[in-house]
């Protein structure tokens, strides 16, 4: 695609913004199953933000890098994506990083015609060093300094990338401390051609969105790294290093900068994803002033089309018992496992992670025998999710699960389906009667993987953290209580759920309210958390473009 192609078609409610697009920045984006290219639910959520922008009209310019293998030889790749041209040759970006130029060429993928995102691809014989060329190699690298590189690029780098577009944005949307370079762009930009009064304009312009109450989510740099690799940079920028190194030093470390930080000291309007995200944010920071956006979803992506063209409450048992027999014929197809179509399936699906308990249901596996193989109200379960490579945490937390499902008297009832993808995730949250969710309470920020299953009648099993705090589930879900959750559980499935789903009269009565609670469920997320709802909010409250 030519650079002079790059244009974005706004719908007549932002019209305003055709010339100057938001620019959107993101460390990961979940689009397809291509798993090099996101890593959990902030890539997913980039992605569903992307299709909803498209859908509305809103011109966007979304901003990444391009991982993995994959180039231009691959058909699959370039189906969807483009190497972006001036009139001559390919467009390069040039970033000074340490003592070094990187060089990156740069892939863009249109969404409607409001949306471009563009990728920055370090793998170029332009760099003649293969330790350059393999910076984008890997989405959160092991090797630290090559996660620091990554964030220099997307942020200093996409600034500069469009510039030589001669770009315009209206707001500088950053995700997470791993986009906070882009501040550092701002600033350099506007300090060396420019006045101080145009860097503040600009600075500005800049919101954040913080997506996870941990500080890990950043990268912690020492002042020694700090100086070596963005001294060179600042310096030839006009920056004062020591005063931008101030801005993000770490509360706990005085000789350590956080990008996260750093990212909630310089911009002035920033959410967090829940109402309760805000609250433990500020009991943690009591300097915090994230204002309250929860998520949203895309449901043309998540909710089957068979419950969204549902209008009788009877019929939704009928088609439920559809999307879980398509479940487990693709737990079949995956894992050899025959599960039983025609009774209570639960799912636990997201990311493997140690707060959000994974475990916690094979917390008594005897008890969890005798529940799954009673003869009358049996249940099956079907875990499944994701680690990075280098989470060896994650990963124990897989082989473990892996030895549980493996247990004679479990196996045919708790099945592991691995190779978790946005395909599998479909199956998953369309199928699923319940979703299980077991997270530390204030340690789940949203938990967007809910409304996905809930907008296909799942109800919720959850602990009351991240959007299901802002519901009311007494005639809907159940909430799972805190103190002896291990145990509780447990009762909760038999003595609650599990009576519930298999009751039934002459008359129904006691079926339809399994199917009325679904159908107050679907309505729930239908009418509050999409992710139009949630565009609209950004629009309003953090980008202040009304």
């Amino acid at each position: 695609m030519k650079t002079s192609d790059l244009v974005f078609k706004a719908s007549d409610k932002y019209q305003k913004l055709a010339s100057t697009p938001v620019a959107f920045f993101c460390l990961e984006y979940g689009l397809d199953d291509d798993s090099s290219m996101y890593a959990g639910g902030l890539g997913v959520l980039a992605g569903d933000y992307l299709m909803e922008a498209a859908d509305q009209g809103l011109p966007i310019v979304a901003l990444g890098l391009k991982y993995g293998a994959h180039d231009e030889s691959s058909k699959h790749f370039c189906e969807r994506y483009q190497l972006l041209e001036t009139e001559t040759s390919p467009l390069l970006v040039e970033v000074p990083i340490a003592h070094e130029i990187v060089k990156a060429r740069v892939w863009v993928r249109s969404f409607g015609t409001s949306v471009s995102l563009l990728l920055l691809d370090t793998n170029i014989p332009e760099n003649e060093s293969s330790r350059i060329q393999d910076i984008t190699s890997h989405l959160y690298d092991p090797d630290f300094y090559t996660r620091l590189k990554q964030q220099i690029l997307l942020g200093v780098g996409g600034i500069r990338l469009l510039r030589q577009l001669e770009l315009k944005p209206s707001v500088y949307h950053l995700n997470e401390g791993h986009t906070s370079m882009a501040v550092l762009g701002l600033m350099g930009e506007a300090g060396s051609n420019e006045s101080v009064g145009a860097a503040s304009t600009e600075l500005a312009k800049a919101v954040a969105t913080k997506h996870t109450i941990f500080s890990a989510a950043g990268l912690l740099v020492t002042l020694k790294d700090f100086t070596e690799f963005l001294g060179p940079y600042c310096q030839s920028r006009g920056l004062d290093l020591l005063a931008v190194f101030e801005q993000g030093r770490f509360e706990l470390a005085a000789d350590t900068f956080s990008t996260t930080r750093f990212l909630m000291t310089t911009v002035e309007r920033q959410n967090g994803v829940s109402v309760l995200h805000t609250v433990f944010e500020k009991k943690r920071h009591s300097d915090s002033r994230l204002q309250p956006i929860t998520n949203g979803v895309y449901a043309p992506r998540w909710q089957a089309a068979t419950i969204k063209n549902v209008s009788n409450v009877a019929d939704l048992g009928a088609v439920k018992r559809k999307l879980r027999g398509a479940l487990i014929d693709f737990v079949r197809l995956e894992t050899g496992v025959s599960l039983n179509p025609e009774i209570c399936t639960i799912v636990w699906a997201r990311r493997f992670a140690s707060y959000k308990r994974p475990l916690l249901i094979f917390s008594d596996l005897d008890r969890l025998s005798k529940i799954v193989n009673d003869p009358t109200r049996p249940v099956q379960i079907i875990v499944s999710g994701k680690a990075h490579e280098a989470d060896d945490q994650g990963q124990e937390i897989i082989r473990r699960i892996k030895d549980y499902v493996g247990r004679p008297d479990l196996r045919d009832r708790v099945v592991y389906l691995p190779k978790y993808s946005l395909s599998s995730a479909k199956f998953l949250v369309q199928g699923a009667d319940i979703w299980l969710n077991t997270p530390e309470r204030g340690k789940e920020a949203c938990g967007t993987s809910g409304m996905k299953a809930a907008l296909n009648g799942a109800l919720q099993a959850s602990v009351s953290d991240g959007w299901v705090d802002e519901v009311d589930w007494s005639e809907r879900g159940w909430i799972l209580p805190e103190a002896e959750l291990e145990h509780r559980i447990y009762d909760i499935l038999t003595d609650e759920i599990l009576p519930l789903f298999y009751a039934s009269s002459g008359a129904g009565e006691s079926v339809i309210g399994w199917a009325e609670r679904m159908r107050r469920t679907v309505d729930l997320v239908q009418n509050n958390y999409l992710a139009g709802r949630m565009l609209e909010d950004y629009v309003v409250k953090l980008y202040n473009l009304n």
